[in-house]
């Protein structure tokens, strides 16, 4: 767009502005300018179409009568500016169906004619001989024809007529000279030629192409325009000006190309325009306003108009300034002129100058001395007055703002404005005061105010980047501010608009003070158009047709509010004024602006507390504003908010009583009445802080009646349980006759719960819903408040007011009870009841919301001491003392039942169970209503007893509804538990037995037997002897949901902590332990199966075979979880690490239970086991080494107790014989060694396997003679055979089936021994080969048809088939095993080897850290700092393991100092079992003082490295994750009270450093544990959701969880670190069985290196003649031997003989 090209409906938004003239303008000046020579086509189009001034007569008739003028009816400026798009010229919309404008488009249409044929075409008009008369005729007939077309050739027809021109204007010799007396051919050739010129200019149709093709050079061009530029200027009288200034503008092409003086053309140029006006114009004229000038006057006076404007806007330098200024000046004046007129008897005033054509040409003048030189002061006057009133006309319009917008945008702008002030007042005077004609609305100075206004308001902001707002605000609002004074509606339509975009600038901050007050008193000046009725006449608008315009009143209403909204969020000061204006417009406000009022009051802070009459001005208002229910919801919920203000403010003794106000108890008394849930909202606000501060009780009690009534819906009735239940003398719920105990598929009300959502629809079809629910919410913060918090009033406590309190509690628990009471509004009431908890001291309070135990409320409890509710029955007397108030706790338990037994809505139950899961923990609490408890319990124990949750079909609610509800239900039994002390022994049996139950509900999702494994994980702790009474039944149902994958941890952890607790499994029966193995042996296949499918997969996917076939034990074998893409990926691992887990804890489930059984037992067990660990088998070809493992564990273990087991030392230590011969044999996956004294006759027997080790030490000469003759006497056929076993196969379900055979598979099995190669006498079919063992002791499988026939293994134990082997067997004398090969002597790999092996722990060790958290204490320092604890925290050390002296250990101490040192402490804390040893590193035990650094970093480094932290944690705070960081901190087990009994500051002298003994601990004290898990590894373990215990079953239970996590952060830590397909957990047995293969490879490689160099001597395979020699003499005879060298010489080479 060329600069100034705006369209105005465009102008008023500054965003689409521009700074220059106007498109249309820019438009004009382009065809003024345009050259002689161009295309005229195109330039005459445009000069029609978009410049008035180049038109015709017929086109100003046309424009004045589609466009009304000043004479017919001028319109405001709003219906102007809606006349505009089909008015202005140079619209795209522009309304072209007028006949001027047809037949000018018409002319374009039409094929160019040349000229000069078409007048060859005219006998004698060239022909300069003919008769001067002759060929006027025929100039005349051409002109006629011409007229209309488009024209060509136009220079060769003015050569043609050369001679006539100068005939009419001037001698030649070459033409026909008329005699003298021949004046009127003279007269007429002279307007012929300027007709002829008229025609020129208004048909030459392709100028330019014209131009280009004529042979006229340019001088011949230059001699033309000179000629016709002459015959123009020697026009004379009016008709040859007439016709001279139509073609003036084109023969000079816009005055660029003038002959002659320029201010010659430019005094001829006025003197046209002044004669036209003469003509037009007259000063005496009596013709009608509505009766325009005549044709030809009227488009002279254009068309002069224009030239001159052309002569200005080329040579203004050469002009004469003051002669511009005063014909401009002049102009402007005459077309002010005005007349009165009469009409029906009134006088009007009319405007002489009535065609907006006229008036287009004087302001397009106007503005043409503005763009190209100086306007004078004196015609700065009569110029604006032009403008400000023309600017509603729709052809004017345009230019005006142009015209305006460059004097504002230039140094014209002060002028402009001092004019407008000037011009306003003046005022209305003389004909100024009177209606114009046609517009009894508006005088002429009403015109002009408004014009002006408009400018102002429309103009300003638009351009690029608007107008400096300083200066616009600066200089305009005063002019506004007297314009505004003529309260005419068009001029006020326009001002308010203004001011509120003033206000809504953004940068209205910047405004001055004054500024503000003038603009606020042009609001003040105006009120009365928003007081007074004559006002609601709608002014014209600047919109579309079809919309509404908006009154004056809303856009009063919006300026206002627009300015108050600045005050609100600004900083400045409040107007005085502005504050009163609101004031005395306050009954007429919009519901809007008076919102905007009260949001500007509230936040200037007019009516708190300390202003003046704030109270009176706030009740006004609320009069006005709140009880006022017509007024809109937005408004009220303002009032109303700003009446809290009041009761939100510090305490001020001004304000005590504020809550008897007559206006503020109407608020509360009207709460029923109340929908809107921001209103009730401060209203509830009211009434909360009136609750609270209120020290009257009357007033409470009416206080606290609105709210009741306000939360109660008389309409609305709840369902009911029907009562399907009833209790007996005792007290026991029994059932209705028509139901039974044996039924199959037993009914309660529980298949009566219904569904959320249909309740929810019921609720919130009441209207008076949310007002419940935000009532209720408010009471329960009323007694939160009361009993949580110490805030005063003054200097006085709130202590008196505990009747008041119960009070409160008693209605809302009417409220709990009523059946008018919503399912949701109960709920909320619940979940705050649920909150209610009791000290040691027996005071009750309440928790805050965030908090679900009483570990973090430990601080509130000695701020709570001025409370006075206590625990207490009905009636009971506390201490004898009236000052305190009895709580309604057994009330409160009373309504808890009623509700289990009539309530229908699952949400409310399940809010029922999960919070007194939470508040049963709180003993103290509960601890006077024992028969409430029990009661309770016994109903819930009947409840789950007939509870049939797997009936789907039978229910309204959905499975996961099912399982949730069940899964609060069997965690509230939990709960329960707490109280033992007051459950007898059946109901003990019977919670057990309802837990085992839940195991069963594996249709949904696993929470519901999840939570029932983890219940029962706690149970074995709490109720021990329940426990072991139906455990066996518990066992049961786990056969039946271990196909459950979900719970496959949870199931294997509760079976691993049931082994670690030996009393509960003393009387497990033979079928009790094929289960135990049965769910083991089938998790393993289970993990196997796994394997299998995602090795095919990833085989067929990227073509790797997989590791099946390589090399035995390969620990790169693709495991469960197999990574599909990078270790990196987090589910991937933690999907790895936790099938890891599964199967570590499978195989030690099996070791653990099989390392306990009697020997006996073990025999029973042997082939279920083994057959079904083979069927599990990951590989096709070979045994894995985890069955390896287990096969070694088994048969090394095969014969010996528990006790023995236990009595194993888990160092093996070589003795100090001196000079020894050693000699070490392998034997399958076992290691002999013989270590023999060369001067004397001992000798130790080390037996390594990778499940253990023993070692024994023998006179051996002694020992080889006795065995040598014991072997000589004893006859062969003494030998008994063993017994094979009757064991089933175990399968995947079918367990408990196989061991229904009862105990004679124990009478049948016998321990015995049997005469090598000898078969057995009591050889049965499914007798497997006797070479199965040593088979798979090689690593070999077994076939599938051996295994699928229940097979029995060959086990022997006897007499071996040498005396060598009587002691070189590495499994107990088992027999049909592989000889054992001796390793080469004096080999170092060997010997590196063995002692890595002998360095390796013989079982899983773990070291786990303890800490504890005293009170108050937060960081890592003061933490480790910590030597001391509590005595509940030394109880619970010595629960967690035994105490051990460092200095004297020699097995595995986590790292610990055990040199004797004690750089590490003294002592530490140890545990251990059949296959696991756990150390911990107590923080308490370790030395740290302030002063020594060194000890503070390594206790952290000890303590840092641990996998699992145990936190005892009494600090009254959360113990955040990273208190003590580390990159090893994977598990957190927090332990924190329960019940408030911390130390506390007075007593913790003696609890740290006091006697313990003189310190009662309370071991039924209830403790919180808590797992806190490392963000990028799953949740493990029973207490990820928080698990509460006594002090007496708390450290087995942490234990318990200690050592799965460090099991589970092994096998995590194993798998992060492997590669793909290579996570793969490696147990330390599994590491010891890898060794001893490695030694194996070594050996066999050294044998065959040596076999390679010595041949194949006899006895050169193992010994060399040197090696021979250390054993000293030989022997032949075992009695011979004196040294143990000598005796295990004889012994190497019976072995060698007998092989």
């Amino acid at each position: 767009m060329s600069k100034g090209g705006r369209a105005s409906d465009t102008r008023r938004s500054s965003e689409q502005s521009g700074k220059g003239a106007s498109s249309f303008a820019m438009l004009f000046r382009n065809v003024l300018r345009s050259p002689f020579g161009s295309d005229s086509r195109n330039s005459g189009t445009m000069r029609r179409e978009l410049s008035p001034s180049m038109g015709s007569a017929n086109l100003a008739a046309a424009t004045h009568a589609q466009l009304p003028g000043i004479s017919h009816s001028p319109g405001s400026i709003g219906e102007g500016t809606r006349l505009q798009a089909n008015s202005v010229p140079g619209s795209e919309s522009a309304d072209h169906s007028s006949s001027t404008f047809s037949e000018t488009q018409s002319i374009d249409r039409l094929a160019p004619v040349d000229s000069v044929a078409l007048a060859q075409g005219h006998t004698g008009l060239a022909d300069q001989d003919a008769a001067i008369g002759d060929r006027l005729e025929a100039l005349d007939v051409l002109v006629s024809e011409l007229k209309g077309l488009p024209l060509t050739n136009l220079g060769g027809l003015w050569c043609m007529l050369e001679d006539i021109v100068e005939f009419a204007f001037g001698n030649s010799s070459g033409v026909n000279k008329p005699s003298e007396h021949d004046l009127a051919h003279h007269q007429r050739a002279r307007r012929l030629i300027l007709s002829l010129l008229a025609v020129f200019a208004e048909g030459g149709q392709a100028n330019r192409e014209q131009a280009e093709s004529s042979h006229i050079d340019t001088e011949d061009v230059q001699k033309m325009r000179a000629s016709i530029l002459r015959v123009i200027g020697c026009a004379v009288g009016w008709e040859e000006v007439e016709l001279a200034v139509q073609s003036a503008a084109w023969a000079s092409s816009d005055a660029k190309n003038l002959s002659g003086d320029t201010v010659q053309w430019f005094e001829r140029a006025r003197s046209w325009v002044e004669l036209a006006v003469d003509h037009c114009y007259p000063e005496n004229m009596t013709r009608e306003p509505s009766e325009g000038p005549p044709p030809g006057p009227h488009e002279a006076l254009t068309e002069s108009l224009a030239f001159l404007a052309c002569i200005i806007s080329t040579d203004y330098p050469v002009l004469d300034p003051t002669a511009v200024s005063e014909i401009t000046s002049l102009l402007c004046e005459m077309t002010a002129r005005a007349r009165l007129v009469s009409e029906n008897g009134l006088e009007e005033v009319a405007w002489i100058w009535t065609e907006p054509v006229h008036l287009y040409g004087v302001i397009n003048l106007l503005n043409t001395v503005i763009t190209y030189g100086a306007l004078s002061q004196n015609a700065l006057l009569p110029g604006i007055t032009l403008l400000c009133t023309t600017v509603n006309m729709p052809l004017c319009k345009e230019l005006c703002c142009d015209i305006i917008y460059t004097m504002f945008t230039s140094c014209y702008m002060r002028d402009a404005l001092l004019t407008m002030n000037y011009v306003m007042r003046r005022g209305n005077t003389g004909l100024n005061s009177k209606n114009i004609y046609k517009m009894p609305m508006m005088t002429p100075y009403q015109a002009a105010v408004n014009g002006m206004v408009y400018f102002i308001t429309q103009v300003m902001d638009t351009g690029p980047t608007g107008f400096q707002f300083s200066l616009r605000t600066g200089n305009c609002l005063p002019v506004l501010g007297e314009a505004a004074l003529c309260m005419h509606p068009e001029v006020l339509s326009l001002v308010f608009p203004y001011l509120c975009k003033v206000a809504n600038d953004d940068r209205v901050d910047s405004m001055l003070p004054d500024d503000w007050t003038v603009l606020i008193a042009i609001l003040e000046n105006t009120v009365e158009c928003r007081l007074s009725d004559k006002y609601e006449v709608e002014p014209g608008s600047d919109i579309d047709e079809e919309d509404e315009p908006p009154t004056l009143a809303y856009l009063y209403d919006g300026a206002l509010q627009a300015i108050v909204s600045v005050f609100r969020r600004s900083s400045q000061p409040t107007p005085a004024s502005l504050v009163n204006l609101l004031f005395k417009m306050r009954n007429v406000l919009s519901d809007e602006l008076a919102q905007s009022m009260l949001q500007f009051i509230d936040a200037r802070g007019s009516l708190r507390p300390g202003s003046s009459n704030w109270l009176e001005t706030l009740e006004e208002m609320m009069h006005l504003y709140y009880f006022d229910r017509s007024r809109s919801t937005l408004l009220r919920r303002q009032m109303a908010r700003l009446c809290t203000r009041p009761f939100t403010e510090a305490f001020d003794v001004s304000l005590q009583g504020i809550e008897r106000k007559p206006f503020i108890i109407a608020v509360l008394e009207q709460l029923h009445l109340e929908e809107d849930e921001k209103i009730i909202d401060s209203v509830l606000e009211i009434l909360y802080m009136s609750l609270r501060r209120t020290k009257d009780s009357k007033t409470f009690h009416n206080i606290l009646e609105f709210a009741l009534r306000a939360a109660i819906e008389p309409d609305y009735v709840r369902q009911i349980q029907p009562d399907y239940m009833h209790q007996d003398d005792n007290g026991d719920m029994v059932l209705p006759e028509q139901l039974s105990m044996n039924m199959q598929t037993p009914t309660h009300p529980i298949l009566l719960l219904g569904g959320e959502s249909s309740a929810m629809v019921d609720e919130k079809s009441h209207s008076s819903w949310a007002r419940i629910t935000l009532t209720i919410n408010c009471l329960l913060k009323v007694v939160e408040w009361r009993m949580s918090s110490n805030d005063t009033l003054g200097d006085e406590t709130y202590d008196y007011l505990s009747v008041d309190t119960i009070s409160l509690v008693n209605g809302l628990l009417d409220l709990l009870e009523s059946k008018h009471t919503f399912p949701s509004v109960q709920r909320n009431i619940l979940l705050g009841f649920l909150r209610f908890h009791a000290d040691a001291n027996m005071r009750v309070y309440m928790l805050l919301p965030e908090h679900d135990t009483l570990l973090e409320q430990r601080v509130s409890l000695h701020e709570n001491a001025r409370m006075r509710l206590v625990v207490q029955s009905d009636d009971a007397v506390v201490n004898n003392t009236v000052d305190w108030v009895p709580f309604p706790i057994a009330r409160y338990i009373r309504v808890l039942v009623y509700l289990f037994q009539t309530n229908i809505n699952i949400e409310t139950y399940n809010v029922l169970c999960r919070g007194l899961m939470v508040q049963l923990t709180n003993t103290h609490l509960f601890s006077t209503c024992k028969e409430e408890v029990k009661a309770f319990l016994r109903y819930l124990i009947n409840y789950m007893r007939v509870a049939n949750y797997e009936q789907e079909t039978r229910t309204r609610i959905s499975s996961v509804e099912k399982n949730r509800t069940a899964t609060y239900t069997y965690g509230l039994q939990v709960s329960f538990m707490h109280y033992k002390s007051w459950i007898l022994r059946d109901q003990q049996d019977l919670l057990i037995s309802t837990l085992g139950d839940g195991l069963m509900m594996t249709s949904g999702a696993p929470e519901a037997p999840q939570i029932c494994l983890h219940a029962l994980g706690v149970a074995m702790l709490e109720l021990h002897g329940a426990m072991v009474r139906m455990l066996p039944s518990i066992l049961q149902n786990l056969v039946r949901i271990y196909s459950a994958a979900q719970l496959s941890v949870h199931l294997l952890e509760f079976v691993s902590s049931i082994s670690r607790n030996q009393g509960l499994y003393t009387n497990f029966r033979k079928e009790d332990y094929h289960v135990l193995f049965a769910v083991a042996i089938n998790y393993i296949r289970f993990h196997n199966n796994q394997r299998r499918r995602e090795t095919s997969l990833l085989t067929n996917t990227a073509g790797v075979r997989p590791a099946d076939g390589g090399e035995k034990g390969d620990p790169r074998r693709l495991s469960t979880g197999a990574i599909p893409a990078s270790t990196s990926d987090k589910h991937s691992l933690n999907d790895v690490a936790l099938g890891q887990y599964v199967l570590v804890m499978a195989y030690q489930v099996i070791d653990v239970y099989f390392l306990s059984l009697t020997p006996a037992l073990k025999a029973e067990m042997f082939d279920s086991i083994i057959v079904g660990l083979l069927q599990s088998n990951y590989s096709r070809s070979n045994l894995d080494e985890v069955n390896e493992v287990c096969l070694d564990m088994v048969l090394q273990n095969y014969s010996r107790s528990s006790d023995d087991i236990m009595g194993i030392s888990d160092v093996t230590v070589k003795e100090d014989f001196g000079p020894v011969v050693e000699r070490h044999w392998i034997q399958h996956n076992g290691i002999v060694t013989i270590r023999a004294q060369k001067e004397g006759p001992m000798a130790q027997i080390i037996e390594r396997s990778c499940s253990g080790a023993t070692s024994r030490i023998v006179d051996l000469p002694a020992e080889v003679s006795r065995k040598y003759v014991e072997r000589t006497e004893r006859p062969p056929t003494s030998l008994p055979a063993s017994p094979l076993s009757d064991s089933l196969v175990p399968t995947f379900g079918s367990m408990s089936q196989s061991a229904s055979r009862g105990r004679s598979i124990g009478r049948n099995r016998r321990l015995h021994s049997m005469a090598p190669g000898l078969p057995s006498l009591h050889h049965e079919p499914d007798m497997l080969p006797q070479d199965s063992i040593a088979r798979l002791l090689r690593g070999e499988l077994l076939s599938q048809s051996d295994l699928s026939r229940a097979p029995r293994f060959p086990i022997r134990f006897g007499v071996a088939p040498c005396l060598a082997l009587e002691f070189i067997n590495a499994y107990q004398g088992l027999q049909n095993l592989d000889v054992p090969v001796m390793l080469p002597p004096n080999f170092e790999a060997v010997a590196r080897s063995l002692r890595i092996f002998d360095n390796t722990a013989m079982v899983d060790t773990h070291k786990v850290s303890v800490a504890y958290v005293g009170p108050g204490q937060t960081t890592e320092r003061e933490i480790l700092l910590n030597q001391q604890g509590s005595p509940a925290y030394w109880n619970f050390l010595r629960g967690m393991g035994n105490i051990r002296r460092l200095g004297q250990m020699k097995d595995f101490s986590a790292g610990l100092d055990t040199s004797g040192q004690d750089s590490d402490g003294r002592y530490t804390l140890g545990w251990r079992d059949l296959i696991a040893k756990l150390i911990f590193h107590v923080g308490t035990l370790m030395p740290a003082r302030e002063d020594k650094q060194e000890q503070i970093v390594r206790k952290k480094a000890h303590m840092g490295n641990d996998f699992v932290h145990i936190v005892f944690n009494e600090s009254g705070r959360d113990y955040e994750f990273d208190t003590i960081p580390s990159q090893f901190n994977f598990v957190q087990i927090i332990v924190t009270p329960v019940d408030g009994q911390v130390p506390i500051p007075e007593d913790e002298a003696l609890w740290l450093h006091g006697d313990p003994r003189k310190v009662k601990v309370r071991m039924d004290q209830l403790y919180k544990v808590k797992t806190q898990i490392n963000p990028d590894i799953p949740f493990v373990g029973p207490a990820a959701e928080p698990k509460v215990l006594t002090l007496t079953a708390l450290p087995g239970f942490v234990r318990s969880i200690a050592i799965h996590a460090a099991i589970f952060s092994q096998v995590y830590t194993s798998c992060k670190s492997a590669d793909i397909g290579a996570a793969e957990y490696v147990s330390l047995w599994r590491a010891r069985l890898q060794i001893i293969k490695r030694v194996r490879a070594h050996a066999q490689k050294e044998r065959t290196k040596r076999l390679n160099v010595l041949g194949s001597q006899p006895g050169s395979l193992s010994e060399s003649s040197a090696d021979m020699a250390e054993f000293g003499e030989p022997i032949s005879d075992p009695a011979m031997a004196t040294t143990a060298a000598q005796a295990l010489g004889y012994l190497v080479r019976d072995l060698e003989s007998f092989v």
